[in-house]
């Protein structure tokens, strides 16, 4: 019967009404809780008793299997192992596509970090390749500069050297010619001199009395003999001196011509050393800049056949300068050899007006 449901009669006589609907309240709502409480046991046995149903339904599928267990097992399992599956590959997706994506970002700042460092090493190399063709270009126009100072140098050294050595020869072949003029006067004059004395001699011989005749004729034969070993001696002197003297010009013409050739060889030498040093240049900058190069290979091989020009030509110089005085000591040597064949010609004709008066005596 419910609590709601319940009236008790209305007496005079009994308990308090108040203090007995308050216990009746009391006693209601403990009879609400508990049913309550009833049906709430009741609804958890009914699931254990489902629970226990499925239970001894999977203890029989596993005491004793049938198909229909083991495809529905089966299903579960590979149910499982798709959504595993699933799970494993949409995690190795995510993990492959976040690897990609990592190393995409890594090469995309890899090709970044290398291009700022490509872009860098090329600005250096641009950088040093022009300090280099700077410095090369320096370099070159000092070491042109100096090739060019040494070139004109040793061309005004050569210069002068050929002037000095031109002068020292006019100055010896004019000393050579005044001494074999004096040499050739002096001779001549001696000759006189003899040719007077023989002269007196025969004419004192002639104004003499007869009978002095035959001693004077012994006295000319004598001064005859005399006079030609006199001319012997002397022929022989003037050879001898003539050559000696002609030797000493060889000589010293030959020493010119060494020291010239010296002088020459040293020019040489060191305009080879200027073009070791146009060619070390050349070298050294021909990794650096082909076009300077070739303006530098250019303007030093114009230097130096400049300079080699020039040396060239104070050798031809020197040497026509040598060869001249080569023909002027050989016209000299002509000329004292013509000289000398007047003086013995002079001296022969005299020897046989001798002959001739020593004849006429006798």
């Amino acid at each position: 019967m419910a609590a709601d449901e319940t009236e008790f009669p209305i007496a005079v006589r009994g308990y308090e009404r108040g203090a007995v609907d308050d216990a009746i309240k009391d006693y209601r709502k403990e009879l609400l809780n508990l049913t309550g409480l009833n049906n709430q046991l009741s609804l958890e046995l009914r699931e254990a008793q489902n629970r226990l149903i499925d239970l001894d339904k999977q203890l029989a599928e596993n005491t004793a299997p049938s198909y229909a267990g083991v495809g529905a097992k089966a299903a579960q399992i590979l149910s499982t192992a798709e959504d595993l599956g699933n799970r494993v590959v949409a995690d190795a997706e995510a993990e492959r596509v976040a690897i990609l994506a990592g190393i995409e970002t890594d090469i995309e700042q890899r090709r970044a970090d290398g291009q700022a460092y490509y872009d860098e090493l090329v600005a250096e190399a641009q950088r040093r390749a022009d300090r280099i063709i700077n410095s090369a270009k320096t370099d070159y126009d000092e070491t042109m500069a100096k090739a060019k100072i040494q070139a004109q140098r040793l061309i005004d050294e050569a210069m002068r050297e050929a002037g000095s050595i031109r002068g020292a020869i006019s100055t010896e072949v004019a000393r050579m010619r005044a001494t074999a003029k004096r040499d050739i006067e002096v001779k001549a004059t001696e000759s006189d001199r003899v040719l007077a004395e023989r002269r007196l001699i025969l004419e004192r011989n002639m104004v003499e009395p007869i009978k002095e005749q035959l001693a004077e004729a012994l006295l000319s034969e004598q001064a005859r003999i005399d006079l030609d070993l006199e001319l012997t001696a002397r022929r022989a002197e003037a050879e001898k001196e003539y050559q000696r003297k002609y030797q000493e010009a060889v000589a010293q013409t030959q020493k010119y011509l060494d020291d010239a050739n010296a002088q020459l060889s040293t020019a040489l030498t060191r305009v080879a050393t200027a073009r070791l040093e146009a060619e070390t240049l050349e070298v050294g900058a021909r990794s650096i800049n082909k076009q300077a190069i070739d303006e530098a290979r250019e303007k030093a091989e114009a230097i130096i056949s400049a300079a080699e020009i020039e040396a060239r030509s104070v050798l031809a110089d020197a040497q026509a300068k040598v060869a001249e005085r080569l023909h002027t000591l050989d016209t000299e040597e002509r000329k004292l050899a013509l000289e000398k064949e007047s003086i013995l010609n002079y001296l022969n004709n005299l020897k046989q007006v001798i002959d001739q008066i020593n004849k006429d005596i006798a």
